[in-house]
């Protein structure tokens, strides 16, 4: 179904052993690809939906040691970040780019901004070894809840949630929620981009500018792609 500005379509994945259906909704204009995060949040959600069906999820408002994990996040969703950051009131704005401020001074000394020499499993120890709060932690939940990044939505654990605080993640059991997230890291280009997101400022000081305009549609097409991928 489409209007002179949106279309929206039922977009039917067949992931493993799991069905999902879903509809999204884009616009028909050619935008940036930050324009269709929403699009896409929507389509991880009815994954991670289908994935924990009929499993006690242990996460809860309050339990935010995952938040203190490393998450990566492509450039598309940290283009919308910088734009949420941006939008916020003069002095929460403030607050929160202190709180990245102090997040890169642990973070950039420790090689986080090149992440060169490490496997992935080794850089998630590292970091998780120095404690850093997300700087959107807030009385250990999400202060951005409805826009967290993709990632962050598809870990859940069935386990108690006093185990993801210990330093191995030992007897922790995360739900097998396909990572539709990582098709996210290709969507403008090849390829497979990412930064920390305790470093989205820094990010944001040395980002690509500009960038490819395309239709929603045909952004919606590019990652499915690498999805199929």
């Amino acid at each position: 179904m489409a209007d002179s500005g949106s279309s929206t379509a039922t977009l039917r994945l067949t992931i493993g052993d799991l069905k999902i259906a879903h509809p999204i909704t884009v616009p028909n204009a050619a935008v940036p690809a930050r324009d269709i995060v929403p699009a896409l949040q929507g389509l991880v959600n009815a994954a991670v939906t289908a994935a924990e069906s009929g499993q006690a999820i242990s996460c809860r408002k309050g339990c935010g040691a995952c938040c203190r994990q490393l998450v990566p996040v492509s450039r598309t969703e940290g283009e919308r970040l910088l734009d949420l950051v941006e939008a916020m009131p003069k002095e929460r704005r403030r607050e929160i780019r202190r709180r990245f401020a102090a997040a890169e001074a642990v973070l950039a000394p420790a090689g986080f901004d090149k992440r060169t020499g490490k496997t992935d499993r080794e850089l998630s120890t590292t970091y998780f070894a120095l404690g850093v709060a997300c700087p959107f932690l807030e009385e250990e939940s999400c202060s951005i809840h409805e826009e967290r990044p993709l990632i962050c939505r598809e870990y859940l654990v069935t386990s108690p949630p006093e185990l993801c605080a210990g330093p191995l993640q030992e007897g922790v059991t995360p739900v097998a929620v396909p990572k539709i997230s990582l098709a996210a890291r290709k969507l403008q280009d090849e390829k497979d981009e990412w930064f920390p997101l305790a470093l989205l400022m820094m990010w944001g000081r040395s980002r690509p500018k500009g960038g490819t305009r395309r239709t929603g549609p045909e952004w919606v097409q590019r990652f499915l792609k690498g999805v199929a991928g």
